[in-house]
């Protein structure tokens, strides 16, 4: 059986990558032959491309267009960096910028599979696309969303009817946030299931094929911060002073009082290593919380303003709402951060990871 999953692989952002990699590693382990749809248009692709290093303008002073020249540099160092990481990781089919050029495509699978991550989130493709809901695909070929997520709990009203029209030809329908479950259900008229971000699938053990070693310079912690956060950052210096262990984040721009160093241009295998390595985890990253769980790092999450239920429907399912950090004046002491009962929350994983999968067999092979 060959199937194709269509998702936002192609954004220079760890928790996209590595979701993407996931699934391919799962459908790998259900003996199913899978490959990326090299589905990238325009509106993912210009978040991410390194600006054009003559675009500076001329009359700027010299040591400012220096400065410029070298973080055009740097940018472009990541942007190559990155592709060439996705091209060696992920089994790449065609190379599609636009829908159109995507529906006049034969690919030739026996599935389609449209997940995780938000592919659902109008905010991130531009309204209503119908490539992130199979529309390309052949009539009478296996369509399945798995783990697709919304970002919110509703669906805009003005993309209701398309949704609804495109839900009707899918083989087996999954979310990944309890909270968009009823949304989703009453569209397709018929139930939902949940399941687990493709992350979750792989045990850490896992991961180790794919880890990457970086060089470190002793113990730090590690700030994971997607949606620039006054209250996350003043948190992180507070609890660097306090332990006295510096900090690293992903940002190029120095924020931090007691800074050792960015990953800004580490690629998700590095970045896997930082993980692994960090005495704590401070994020309002849903895949930096994720992480976390795998690598049983203490940690809290302070939740993205527009897409937290995310984190706090995954920290809730797992009984670890307590990392959540919805005021800083709520911390009262260093336990907070811990994971107190990791066998607990290993045998939740993997009750998770077991209906998920059988989802899976479910949809492609009954």
């Amino acid at each position: 059986m060959k199937a194709g999953v269509i998702t936002f692989h192609s954004a220079h952002n760890y928790g996209a990558s590595l979701q993407t990699w996931a699934l391919q590693q799962a459908l790998k382990k259900l003996d199913v032959e899978p490959c990326v749809i090299h589905y990238h248009p325009e509106i993912i692709d210009r978040l991410y491309r390194a600006p054009k290093q003559d675009t500076f303008a001329k009359k700027r002073r010299y040591l400012l267009k220096k400065r410029y020249r070298a973080t055009v540099r740097q940018q472009w160092e990541k942007y190559e960096k990155y592709q060439t990481f996705l091209k060696e990781h992920l089994n790449l089919l065609g190379d599609f910028t636009d829908y159109e050029q995507l529906k006049a495509a034969t690919l030739g699978l026996d599935v389609y599979i449209t997940g995780s991550d938000q592919v659902w989130n109008s905010d991130h493709i531009g309204g209503y696309d119908p490539a992130y809901f199979l529309n390309f695909a052949e009539r009478g070929k296996r369509k399945v969303s798995y783990a697709a997520s919304v970002g919110r709990d509703y669906i805009y009203a003005q993309y209701r009817k398309d949704v609804e029209e495109s839900l009707k030809d899918f083989t087996a329908i999954s979310v990944r946030e309890e909270s968009t479950r009823p949304a989703i259900e009453a569209l397709a008229k018929r139930p939902v299931c949940v399941t687990v971000d493709p992350t979750l699938l792989l045990k850490k053990e896992d991961y180790e094929q794919l880890r990457k070693p970086v060089k470190r310079q002793g113990k730090y912690i590690l700030v994971y911060m997607m949606e620039k956060n006054s209250a996350l950052i003043s948190f992180a210096n507070r609890i660097s002073v306090s332990l006295g262990i510096p900090v690293i984040q992903r940002r190029r721009q120095k924020i931090f009082k007691n800074e050792l160093y960015n990953f800004a241009s580490d690629t998700p295998d590095e970045f896997l290593s930082e993980i692994e390595g960090a005495e704590f985890v401070l994020t309002n990253s849903f895949h930096g919380t994720v992480f976390s769980i795998i690598y049983e790092k203490p940690f809290v999450s302070m939740l993205h303003t527009s897409t937290g239920t995310r984190t706090s429907d995954l920290l809730k399912t797992l009984g670890l709402e307590d990392h959540i950090l919805y005021q800083t004046s709520q911390f009262q002491e260093f336990s907070q951060l811990l994971i107190k009962d990791k066998e607990a929350l290993r045998k939740r994983v993997a009750q998770l990871q077991k209906e998920s999968y059988q989802f899976l067999r479910d949809a492609l092979f009954h």
